[in-house]
């Protein structure tokens, strides 16, 4: 039988001790204070770490202060604290073997620590109440459940001391179930938990680690490993001796003296000073008892192994001696409940009544121990625990897979969220990019404008020039003829004022001619000003034409319209230019004897053509640039008509054409569609 890791509970509270201090000499420093506690929360606390140090070095004391401070809890009404302490009486009464009670009082204090959802202690309760059914029935069956129920719930809580604890008495049934490979798997994984509780700093976790090296050794010792066990227990020692763990070193004791040969002296040895240290400690203990065996079944080996030298004398005091320590063994096992420990030492004691002859004893004996041996270690046991062990093996996969979806999860998300801010990125990039884009497509917009702007400045201002010139002549010939008549009109003959009054006229009107077509360029030059197109007859632009040109008596003027053809346009703008083109086919028409202007229109395919013919000298191509180029300079001589023609038909989309007449003259065609 195994010694079992018990579990202390916990209050969470800090303590005015120093942490250096272990054994007594801490108990001593944790007595002090008491006295001096300033309320009985602090004395609550410190009865129970008080209680916490004897459980490793005298049970009884332990069981003293545990029934102390379950008085203060309880006349404090502290739930948490009356919890912890009926868990440390029957930890107590599991140290003196008392399982039955000890059963009672965890399943009462686990009550109460549940009520408070107090996890830390319930994990330890667990575990104790596995050790205790281990020990008051040997059902390990039940024991890992418990076991595993605790390892879960330290497991949630992340509570590396309860892991290491219970993973040490996992350790402890697959050895008592004849198992060391798969006992030395839970062993060391408590030994790495604990070790992690050192790094951290953790109180006592030097004590915890020398008993997972301890226990590390009694598994090498089953699988008959003395190099290895040996190994472990000089680790072991010294940890144990500066924590004062005697619990702890009485059971190192017991197993170092299994180590040794059967003929080595330090064999029963260590035995007696295990049974030594037994006796201060807890001799209800299970490996105090499990010794007690040992040193019977030394005594045993003496006898079984000596020499024909040995001498009855010597022999009948081995016989006797290890006849007196199995049936103490067996004794206290059957007082405590320990039903496999008594039936295992029933085996040697059978085995030395044989050697006595007593036979029959030897068979009831050998019988009791063959039949437990096989109920205890059965194969069913062994599956039962398998059982469970898989059972929870398939929960933490299970877990494991739950971990690892939800780790696919995140990294899914994160997937997204990259792809998502990536496509922020390439956004804004393409955004930023558009937007240097039309900046550039602005810039080289308002360059081409203020380009245009300027050149419509220059226009501006040569147009200005000539029309001043043009303006100032006629209208300074008037006012000088007007002021020579006033003051002097004697001067004037009649020939010369003749001559003066038609200059004057011509002037005047040249002048009006200048100022109607300067008002209709500036109107076709009007940044929003669109034509509105409407279906007109030609008839009506005919007779428009005639009506203005009246006065016009030595020109023979003609229209011809045979197809009374219509044009759709805007009708104000297609008078201005056939006025304009009339005009200047009027003044082509000056010196030329039996002058004539032909207004005709025809229709070819979908195109109405309307063309003005004269019977003139014609117009040079330097005198027509100014009709089909804007790049054309606007002249004192040339005037604007054709300037005007040329952005009035551009302004309703009119193709002008101009050839020569058969014979002489000039033609002028207007093409709509």
């Amino acid at each position: 039988m195994k010694k079992l890791s018990i579990i202390f509970l916990l209050l969470g509270c800090c303590y005015p001790v120093s942490g250096q201090k272990a054994g007594q000499a801490l108990i001593d420093s944790l007595l002090s204070e008491i006295p001096r506690a300033k309320n009985d929360t602090v004395k609550v606390r410190l009865h129970k770490r008080v209680a916490d140090e004897y459980f490793f070095i005298d049970v009884s004391k332990a069981m003293e202060y545990s029934k102390t401070g379950l008085k203060l809890a309880t006349a404090m009404k502290w739930e948490r604290g009356i919890g912890v302490f009926i868990t440390y009486i029957a930890q107590a009464y599991s140290g003196m073997g008392v399982y039955d009670s000890c059963m009672h009082y965890y399943k009462k204090g686990y009550v109460i620590q549940k009520k408070a959802d107090d996890k830390a202690n319930m994990t330890s309760t667990l575990n104790n109440m596995g050790a205790a059914e281990q020990n008051l029935n040997s059902n390990f069956t039940k024991a890992v459940e418990y076991y595993l129920a605790a390892l879960k719930m330290a497991e949630q809580t992340d509570d590396k001391y309860m892991m290491g604890n219970t993973l040490a008495n996992i350790s402890n049934v697959y050895i008592a179930q004849k198992n060391p490979k798969k006992s030395l798997e839970y062993a060391f994984r408590a030994l790495a938990i604990r070790r992690k509780l050192v790094s951290s700093g953790a109180v006592n976790a030097d004590r915890e680690v020398g008993r997972s090296m301890s226990n590390i050794g009694n598994i090498y010792v089953d699988l008959k490993d003395t190099l290895n066990a040996g190994k472990y227990f000089r680790k072991a020692l010294p940890l144990l001796l500066k924590t004062e763990d005697k619990d702890a070193l009485a059971n190192l004791y017991t197993y170092m003296s299994l180590i040794y040969p059967r003929d080595s002296p330090q064999k029963i040895s260590y035995a007696l000073k295990a049974e030594q240290m037994w006796d201060e400690v807890n001799p209800m203990h299970s490996d105090a008892i499990n010794n007690l065996g040992n040193i019977g079944v030394i005594y045993l080996d003496k006898v079984r192994e000596g020499s024909p030298s040995l001498g009855i004398s010597l022999r009948n005091e081995y016989l006797s001696k290890s006849e007196k320590y199995l049936r103490k063994a067996i004794f206290l096992s059957n007082q405590k409940g320990e039903v496999g420990a008594e039936s295992y030492f029933k085996g040697p004691l059978a085995e030395l009544q044989a050697i006595r002859g007593d036979y029959k004893n030897a068979y009831l004996n050998f019988r009791d121990y063959q039949n437990v041996q096989d109920s205890l270690y059965s194969q069913e046991n062994k599956n039962n625990i398998a059982g469970l062990e898989g059972k929870r093996e398939i929960e933490l996969r299970d877990k494991q897979i739950e971990i690892n979806q939800l780790e696919l999860d995140a990294q899914k998300r994160q997937r997204i969220g990259l792809l998502i801010g990536l496509g922020l990125i390439v956004a804004i990039v393409g955004l930023l990019y558009w937007q240097n884009q039309t900046r550039k497509r602005a810039n080289i917009q308002l360059l081409r404008l203020n380009s245009e702007l300027d050149e419509a400045n220059k226009i501006k201002a040569r147009f200005f020039a000539i029309l001043s010139h043009d303006l100032r002549s006629p209208v300074a010939n008037l006012v000088n003829f007007l002021h020579l008549q006033k003051e002097a009109p004697d001067l004037l003959s009649a020939e010369a004022v003749v001559s003066h009054q038609k200059r004057i006229t011509e002037s005047a009107e040249n002048l009006l001619e200048n100022m109607e077509s300067m008002l209709l360029w500036s109107k076709s030059q009007m940044q929003h000003f669109k034509p509105q197109s409407r279906e007109i007859e030609v008839d009506s632009l005919f007779g428009y034409i005639q009506k203005f040109f009246v006065s016009e008596t030595r020109i023979s003027f003609s229209f011809e319209n045979p197809g009374s053809l219509k044009v759709v346009t805007d009708e104000d703008y297609l008078k201005t230019i056939m006025q304009n083109l009339t005009n200047n086919a009027v003044k082509a028409l000056a010196a030329t004897p039996d002058p004539q202007i032909r207004w005709e229109a025809t229709k070819k395919g979908s195109q109405v053509i309307l063309a003005i013919i004269d019977n003139g000298p014609g117009t040079s191509a330097g005198q027509l640039n100014a009709l089909f180029s804007e790049e054309a300079e606007i002249g004192i001589k040339s005037g604007l008509g054709l300037h005007v023609v040329r952005d009035l038909a551009k302004a309703i989309a009119c193709k002008i054409s101009v050839q020569p007449n058969s014979g002489r003259g000039m033609e002028f065609r207007l093409v709509f569609g």
